[in-house]
């Protein structure tokens, strides 16, 4: 019996940053591996899939069963779609992808602020929200 759980899901995310991305996957314990093109099955001998990057756990450097592939939809905005094997982790595909996208907005505002010259001091994850906590310099 196979535990090869496909879960495609995907989100669109706007002018999407690399380095932004790489973050949030970072802030929840991952890193891409832009050298793998191929998520495989739980085991070797299951199904196969291209993809961009695959996904490393930060810890230990393990190859995950989870890629991540990006293409434009007809509006011309890139789709991150994430698909492979949730068995082990702790997320569904869904819920993987609404901590990613939340972890993502989260860098995109923390940029967004510091360039406009605020110093995030403090952040806490409460109900499925990031709250920032921080102040800007008065001249």
């Amino acid at each position: 019996m196979s535990n090869w759980l496909r879960a495609k899901v995907s989100t669109t995310i706007k002018d999407p940053k690399r380095s932004l991305f790489e973050k949030a996957l970072d802030n929840m314990g991952y890193k891409p591996d832009y050298s793998e093109k191929v998520v495989h099955g739980a085991y070797s001998s299951e199904a196969t899939e291209k993809v961009d990057c695959v996904l490393r756990s930060k810890a230990t450097n393990d190859l995950m069963t989870i890629g991540f592939s990006f293409r434009k939809n007809n509006e011309g905005e890139v789709e991150l779609a994430v698909s492979g094997d949730f068995f082990r982790m702790q997320f569904s595909g869904e819920q993987f992808m609404k901590k990613l996208g939340l972890q993502y907005n989260y860098e995109r505002m923390k940029v967004a602020l510091e360039d406009q010259g605020f110093t995030v001091e403090e952040t806490k994850e409460e109900n499925d929200q990031i709250v920032m906590v921080g102040y800007r310099q008065v001249a």
